[in-house]
């Protein structure tokens, strides 16, 4: 069982395309409803995969 900070590294793995993404934690988090499966391979966030890596109550706005 992975902690919320586990939760949020995993999932700032899927989207942060300087980061490794562990094919591992992908699953665990489609279970939690954090992701999903995309259709060619890998994982995404949902929605609440998004509002976990935003700031309390914020959503996620990456940096550009």
């Amino acid at each position: 069982m992975m902690t919320d900070p586990e939760r949020i590294d995993a999932l700032l793995d899927m989207v942060d395309p300087d980061r490794v993404a562990n094919v591992s934690r992908g699953p665990e988090l489609a279970v939690l409803g954090l992701a999903v499966a995309k259709p060619r391979g890998g994982y995404q966030p949902t929605n609440a995969g998004w509002v976990m890596i935003g700031n309390r109550g914020r959503a996620f706005q990456p940096q550009k």
